[in-house]
């Protein structure tokens, strides 16, 4: 079980090298990414130690447990679009971070999805290397508690890479909505910014339902069905990223432009063929 947390910290590192070898980009951008994510999840991290549990348990009992699902994950998609999205926004908007590359704004959408790949992991790792050395911590846990990290750690090998590839899938989703509120802010558009809010909003408010019928984490084959999910809105968000890049291509088509006047023939223009 070990291998899995390992695995998603070298995905986050592995992707930060990756994309600063092919393009030459500069680190800091990458760091950037990652502090804004830093700064988006804290207010998440409030709400779940302050609110989240007394507005779960409020919906169960109120609307019962499909109420329950619908409104919780509503409250989990939203909570994430604002949040990420919203913080990603200021970035851009309120700094010189608007006048980024292509490149670069992919390398602050790979820094945010490979930062929390690695602070996801950490408290992930240690939980697994604590119990390992120190199986008799167990006894002191509730039995319901203590029933459920002790089908974690039991957990089959193959089980390993379902967090590794999630994170692959994350990323992508991370540099998706990166592009499209850095496009938002670059072109004045708001529905690019509403469509990269809606996005993020759907990938985490699917995944209560996912967890409470599938039961992934203590489910091998719950644990997978529920990474389809990602796989498919990983892939929707790698679509989207090419077609960026293509666009982005397509800007830079050859323009004719004058660049003065010939004296030897009645002072006609001049062109020449240059980019834009």
């Amino acid at each position: 079980m070990i291998l899995g947390p390992v695995g998603m910290i070298l995905v986050g590192l592995a992707s930060i090298g990756f994309w600063r070898l092919k393009r030459g980009v500069g680190f800091r951008y990458f760091v950037l990414g990652g502090l804004t994510m830093i700064s988006a999840i804290t207010p998440k991290l409030i709400l779940d130690l302050t609110a989240t549990s007394a507005l779960s348990s409020w919906a169960e009992a109120t609307f019962g447990s499909t109420g329950w699902l619908i409104l919780v994950g509503a409250y989990v998609g939203l909570r994430t679009g604002f949040f990420e999205c919203g913080f990603t926004y200021i970035a851009f908007s309120k700094t010189k971070l608007r006048n980024m590359s292509l490149d670069e704004a992919i390398a602050f959408g790979v820094g945010f999805g490979a930062f929390e790949a690695v602070l996801i992991a950490i408290p992930s790792l240690i939980q697994i290397l604590v119990f390992m050395t120190n199986p008799s911590i167990l006894d002191a846990l509730p039995p319901t508690e203590r029933q459920m990290v002790e089908a974690q750690l039991s957990m089959p090998t193959w089980i390993v890479p379902a967090p590794i590839l999630e994170r692959v899938f994350t990323i992508l989703a991370h540099v998706f909505t990166t592009l499209l509120i850095f496009s938002s802010v670059r072109e004045g558009k708001t529905t690019l910014f509403l469509g990269a809010f809606i996005y993020k909003a759907l990938l985490d408010g699917v995944i209560p339902y996912l967890q409470w019928v599938l039961k992934p984490s203590t489910s091998p084959v719950g644990t997978y069905l529920a990474e389809v999910w990602v796989v498919f809105m990983g892939l929707l968000a790698l679509a989207g990223i090419l077609r960026a890049k293509a666009r982005t291509s397509q800007r830079k088509r050859w323009v004719c432009r004058c660049v003065g006047r010939d004296k030897d023939v009645g002072g006609e223009p001049v062109y020449e063929l240059q980019t834009p």
